[in-house]
């Protein structure tokens, strides 16, 4: 188990975020001082592009006193690029920046870039019309293959072609409460050693929480779901195209959730809800993207732990990717070279470094320090990551959101798992045509 010093993790951000502004501000007086005109018309030759990404401030949202690490490498790359600047929009989470997306694309005006899941790429191909990264790069493509690692381009080609430029790789991890470990008098190694063990000792944890459920599972229900099912030995998505979460494999493991939560110790609030209780010391167990490493060590009081998830058994622990790839929708080819050149400061030591304070797997070829608190996401990485279940069709977004719907419902009891993975498995055929 990995407990994390909050003033350390801080104190690193904090000193990246420092160096970064202090880099531009050097660059920035560099300049003759006598250069108003120049910089006019440096200002009218510059292309402008777009990208459409879920780290910023959706609209409505109260923005971050610390910008998102995304925002500090757009604001990093404007400040030293002389021909390019990029605008920056978070329309919310990944289902509604993809939907801004179709909605702009039908309309006539496509984004530029867009944070595409790794889940989403047939969508993004068939549904969508994502660009080959190749004929957006020309000659320029093989530098751009050289910022990051080959198993990363894997993740983003497509019967041999390639659709993106990989930038966020998570896994699924758990985030606890040591502190409330300390006062059950639990140890976390044995808790999260398997799941039988984690059931019983669940209840001793619950009882130092005055009786709140102690486990609350993030985000869309079916990306926990993918690496609980895969740990027992089943699969969402066969290698063969086949739906697999109706093998008996996969009931056991969802079965292992829903019962769970008619222990009391799974928490059923709503995913606007999960995050926050877990802050504020009501529940104790809180599975996350690697990627909130960073936020959550800087929001909870408490001293905050991460570990692998729970075992089946013997079984090894087999966990999903997560995050998303930049993927190029402009219908403008005079902005390609624009948006190669975004790209290239992504994947550059000094775009990198910044981007690397979020928590995110490195997936570039550069030697950057690991974050303390990552330990679980490369100890799963070093297990073999699963890709996160590739809903095929130009419909496969809604396959997946059916799923995850089903997924909610059999954890919290409102359905039985049996019945669940096989209303799932009807409806999910006929969205997808099979």
């Amino acid at each position: 188990m990995a407990e994390i010093s909050r003033r350390r993790l801080v104190g690193r951000a904090a000193a990246m975020a420092g160096a970064a502004a202090l880099g531009g501000t050097t660059g920035a007086s560099a300049a003759p001082g006598n250069h108003s005109a120049t910089d006019a018309k440096m200002a009218q030759a510059k292309t402008e592009i777009s990208i459409y990404h879920i780290w910023g401030t959706p609209p409505g949202g109260t923005p971050a006193a610390t910008p998102a690490p995304m925002t500090q490498v757009i604001d990093a790359f404007n400040a030293q690029s002389k021909t390019v600047t990029v605008t920056s929009f978070t329309p919310g989470n990944y289902y509604e920046t993809l939907q801004k997306t179709q909605a702009d694309i039908a309309a006539g005006n496509p984004p530029d870039l867009v944070s595409v899941p790794w889940a989403f790429l047939n969508y993004a191909v068939e549904g969508l019309g994502v660009k080959e990264l190749p004929t957006v790069a020309g000659d320029q493509f093989a530098a751009l293959q050289g910022l990051m690692s080959e198993s990363a381009w894997e993740l983003v080609t497509k019967d041999d072609k390639v659709y993106g430029f990989p930038w966020g790789l998570s896994t699924p991890i758990l985030y606890y409460n040591a502190d409330v470990f300390k006062a059950a008098g639990v140890d976390p190694a044995v808790a999260f050693d398997t799941w039988a063990n984690f059931a019983a000792e669940g209840k001793k944890i619950q009882e130092a929480l005055g009786g709140n459920p102690v486990l609350a599972l993030s985000y869309n229900k079916d990306w926990p779901a993918q690496t609980i099912i895969q740990s027992n030995g089943g699969r969402v998505l066969n290698d063969d195209g086949t739906f697999g979460f109706a093998s008996e494999e996969a009931k056991q493991a969802m079965q292992t959730i829903a019962d769970l939560d008619k222990a009391g110790l799974y928490d059923r609030g709503t995913r606007d809800e999960l995050r926050p209780s877990f802050v504020a010391g009501s529940t104790a167990v809180l599975q996350s993207s690697v990627a909130s490493l960073n936020g959550l060590t800087t929001d909870v009081k408490f001293t905050l732990g991460t570990s692998t998830w729970p075992k089946f058994g013997d079984k090894p622990v087999i966990a999903s990717t997560g995050g998303s790839f930049l993927g190029v929708f402009s219908g403008d080819e005079s902005k390609y070279a624009a948006v190669v050149e975004f790209l290239t400061f992504c994947g550059s030591e000094e775009g990198y470094s910044i981007w690397n304070q979020t928590g995110y797997v490195n997936i570039s070829r550069l030697e950057l320090e690991r974050l303390p608190g990552q330990e679980p996401a490369y100890a799963q990485f070093d297990q073999g990551l699963v890709r996160e279940t590739n809903w095929p069709s130009a419909r496969g977004v809604e396959a997946g959101s059916t799923w995850d719907v089903y997924c909610e419902r059999m954890w919290a009891n409102d359905i039985s798992v049996e019945e669940g993975v096989n209303k799932a498995l009807e409806e999910i055929n006929a969205i997808i045509g099979a």
